[in-house]
């Protein structure tokens, strides 16, 4: 019985692993949510960015054809454009930094879902393996009994 117990103690552990690695799927998945929202957010940041800032040119260049305009609100207006086209930039850098955040956290979930899902396959094996020792050990000892009741059986015969 020592065969059985040592396997059911094996298929023990691997039933634990199993359970891990999907506990490590599920944690990959949920980074992956956060990381695809942040990448929304992201974009979206960058479009309200780009429509604030075509809406600041459109006026700028309203005001430009209605009157001539000052060197300083010239300057001024130049400046706001390059703070602008500076965030814009920042805003694309954060953006590309979260949609590669996206991509390695939907290849951790991928790797977790190939470990699972050998973790899972060995299990099973293991599973098989265990009930076929169970059936056969259960046979033994269903032919061990016949042969014992044969034989009490015989040793009547043989007295009477």
């Amino acid at each position: 019985m020592t065969d059985l117990s040592d396997l059911s103690r094996l298929l023990g552990l691997r039933a634990l692993r199993e359970e891990r690695a999907r506990t490590v799927v599920s944690t990959a998945a949920a980074r992956l949510k956060d990381a695809e929202r942040a990448a929304t957010i992201a974009d979206a940041e960058l479009k309200l960015h780009d429509s604030g800032v075509s809406q600041q040119e459109k006026r700028f260049f309203f005001a430009m054809g209605m009157r001539p305009i000052s060197g300083n609100e010239l300057g001024r207006s130049r400046d706001l454009l390059n703070i602008s086209d500076t965030k814009r930039e920042t805003l694309i850098a954060t953006r590309d930094g979260v949609t590669k955040s996206v991509a390695e956290r939907e290849a951790e979930l991928a790797a977790a879902q190939t470990e699972w899902r050998q973790r899972t396959f060995a299990r099973d094996k293991l599973a098989e393996a265990e009930n076929r020792l169970r059936r056969r050990q259960h046979r033994r000892g269903g032919i061990a009994s016949e042969l014992e009741e044969e034989e009490m059986s015989a040793g009547r015969a043989w007295t009477s």
